[in-house]
């Protein structure tokens, strides 16, 4: 074996208890798998997340594997896991780890220096700078796109140029995840599980920067596949794995409103029958266009709404206005599409005022789900430096202390950690415990019998956080 990839368990304590409330496939380490499959190199995914696997029993698989190479993605509330996993991989055994994902892209250096187990770090897209650190590892420094060990030296080569051309990239090794696992998120959960799940990336990278948000530094430049390829797909998970509900990953699907059309087009045209979820945004829809999505099966959107405060929005440049997220509410619930909306509570520049009306905002779109977290800066956004330049955030912080529900280490210049997460619990208060809510959710549950799956995992999902 060359290189086993590893989705690691995303949670110590959930995977103690067994349980789970929604698992989903690691789309990016199938185009890894797929692209490395193509260039004739042996790999194999170990999905610890779905199979509820300990860090220890993690570990052992990878060791067991005996595979020259291990790679692990990371997002900071995880790399702490991955820390550990790769300290008893390498205690026990000679495997080059090599970590991709956000965290590392963004944090190289301090993840060598703060993890001496981990040899190599790939920076941004992988597939090719995988496929070169295997086949020239005794070369690493001409590799693009890494950061690795050298001796005790730590060298971080050039960046890697995107692939220009994303239709060119092998579909996901999707024969290589244990697909029977996976299930829909709990918003847009319709009683469609297991092998009838799947998840795709229409695009990659997003065209805006809004503060928060480390998807256009991570990606680069904003690329698009075309839609005969993504119909393709569809048809290669149908056919293969009986797939009846996909869930589109792309920041906003429908930011292309002609390309978007297509692939609708097309859906309908090849009676292509597929029920989709997707992000998008207020201000890239229409009617005409949200009612083509509904008869191409589109059955649920999220739109990250964020803030009910114009100024706040324009402070993290959302790019969008009241207006817009009201006129594009009205359009998706005329269409009888199920819907979810984002908020943030600590943006930059809230106070109390400004998050109450965020509150109110929400209450007033009344969505059939609202998302509410307390905004987290992340490494790789523009928050994440000028909370460290204010001294907004502790020092010394724990990576899995970046909790959307209830974090402890962050407060912005008007409201304090313990008022956001009294603003973060008063907000999921003022929205589910409603009667329109509910009476919402009975209406759709009439429709529907099948929809109470989604609205019984959604409320295990709050409970959770």
């Amino acid at each position: 074996m060359d290189i086993i990839l590893i989705n690691p368990p995303y949670n110590k304590e959930l995977y103690k208890s067994k349980k789970s409330i929604s698992v989903q496939p690691p789309v990016g380490l199938a185009y890894l798998a797929s692209t490395l499959e193509k260039e004739g190199i042996n790999v194999e995914i170990l999905d610890a997340n779905a199979e509820m696997l300990s860090i220890q029993d993690t570990a052992d698989r990878a060791i067991s594997s005996r595979a020259r190479f291990v790679g692990i993605t990371s997002v900071t509330t995880t790399i702490p896991l991955v820390y550990e996993i790769s300290h008893k991989i390498k205690a026990e055994s000679g495997i080059t780890i090599v970590l991709g994902g956000p965290h590392v892209t963004f944090m190289a250096k301090r993840t060598l220096n703060e993890c001496n187990a981990v040899d190599i770090i790939v920076r941004g897209e992988g597939e090719i700078t995988l496929a070169e650190i295997i086949k020239h590892e005794d070369e690493l420094s001409k590799v693009d796109g890494i950061t690795f060990r050298d001796g005790k030296i730590i060298v971080e080569n050039k960046e890697r140029m995107p692939i220009q051309n994303i239709d060119e990239i092998p579909f996901p090794a999707y024969h290589l995840l244990p697909m029977e696992l996976y299930q829909p998120g709990p918003f847009f959960n319709v009683g469609v599980s297991g092998r009838k799940f799947g998840r795709m990336i229409a695009s990659r990278g997003c065209p805006n920067k809004c503060v928060f948000c480390s998807s256009s530094h991570f990606w680069g430049k904003f690329r698009m596949r075309s839609p005969d390829n993504i119909i393709e797909e569809i048809e290669h998970l149908i056919e293969i794995f009986g797939t009846k509900h996909i869930d589109f990953l792309d920041d906003t699907l429908t930011i292309n409103k002609k390309r978007m059309e297509r692939i609708c087009d097309i859906l309908i045209q090849k009676d292509i029958h597929i029920a989709w979820t997707c992000y998008s945004r207020v201000n890239t829809i229409s009617d005409s266009l949200v009612r083509k999505m509904k008869r191409s099966g589109c059955f649920g959107i999220s739109f990250g709404i964020e803030s009910g405060n114009q100024r706040i929005l324009d402070n993290i440049n959302k790019n969008i206005t009241i207006e817009q997220a009201r006129k594009a509410m009205k359009i998706v619930k005329k269409h009888g599409i199920k819907v979810m909306c984002d908020f943030m509570i600590g943006l930059p520049g809230d106070d109390l005022n400004t998050v109450n009306q965020t509150i109110d905002f929400a209450v007033e779109l009344s969505p059939d789900f609202a998302f509410f977290s307390i905004t987290t800066p992340f490494p790789g956004t523009e928050l994440y430096q000028k909370v460290l330049e204010k001294g907004l955030i502790e020092s010394n912080y724990a990576w899995d202390a970046m909790n959307l529900h209830s974090s402890t280490i962050y407060r912005t210049e008007k409201l304090s950690t313990k008022e956001l997460q009294e603003l973060y619990s008063k907000a999921i208060k003022r929205f589910y415990y409603r009667p329109k809510f509910f009476a919402q959710a009975l209406k759709r549950i009439i429709r529907n019998p099948k929809e109470i799956k989604g609205y019984a995992s959604g409320g295990k999902h709050l409970l959770a956080g």
